[in-house]
Parts: C-alpha cells; structure tokens; sequence
C-alpha cells in the first residue's frame, strides 16, 4: 500500500512540475507561491527543491539554485531532473534549459543521442 502512495504521490508532483513550466512563463510569482505550498506539503519529495532552484536561477541567484538542486538530490539521489540541472549548472557551456520533470531528461537523452548517431555517421561517410 506504502509504494502504490508513493507512486500517486511522484506522478502527482510530476504533474505539478508540468504545470509549474506553464506558469513560470506566465505568473513567476504565482508559480513560486505554488511550489512554497508543495514544499510545505511534501517536505521530504525532490520535486519542489528542485523547481525551487529553477526559480532561483531565473532570478541569476546560480548559488541558491545549486543548494536546492542539491537539496532535492539529496532527497532521492535517483531523482534525474536535479541531477541533469546540476550537471548542467556546472557545465562550462551554461545554458538556461531548465529540467523541470523527468521527460524533460528523457528528451535531452533523446536529442543527445541523435546528435551522436550524426556525428558518427559523418565520420563514417
């Protein structure tokens, strides 16, 4: 019973991720307010660290977006979107593509390997 909650739970927040991408474009505030309530609904769940650090960046604070990136990957280390958000803040070509919810990563993997599979068929010929 324990897992089948958690499970209600992750899509849950999941969804809510989705919605906070919507709602940062048009009402950052709002957005924000919504991810307080969440943090303070799931206290223990990654996904509100993690759109917590979103907001952060968006408002040039890198330091205070890492702590929450890392807050949330210390709440599920398996939790891809604050890993790839990490990884991405650190990285030397910086780039202002938010992880918001796993198919996020999912689509980064994608695309990744489809550039991979061009560049090797262009060496190949």
């Amino acid at each position: 019973m324990k897992t089948n909650e958690n499970l209600q739970e992750y899509l849950f927040l999941e969804q809510e991720s989705q919605e906070m991408k919507r709602l940062l474009q048009d009402s950052p505030q709002q957005c924000e307010m919504k991810i307080i309530q969440l943090l303070m609904q799931y206290p223990d769940a990654p996904q509100p660290q993690n759109l917590l650090g979103i907001i952060a960046e968006t408002k040039n604070n890198k330091i205070l977006a890492m702590k929450h990136y890392r807050a949330a990957w210390a709440l599920a280390p398996d939790y891809r979107p604050a890993r790839a958000n990490i990884d991405r803040l650190v990285d030397m070509e910086y780039h202002r593509k938010y992880y918001f919810h796993d198919q996020d990563v999912e689509d980064m993997i994608d695309k990744k390997k489809q550039r991979d599979y061009c560049v090797i068929r262009r060496k190949l010929g």
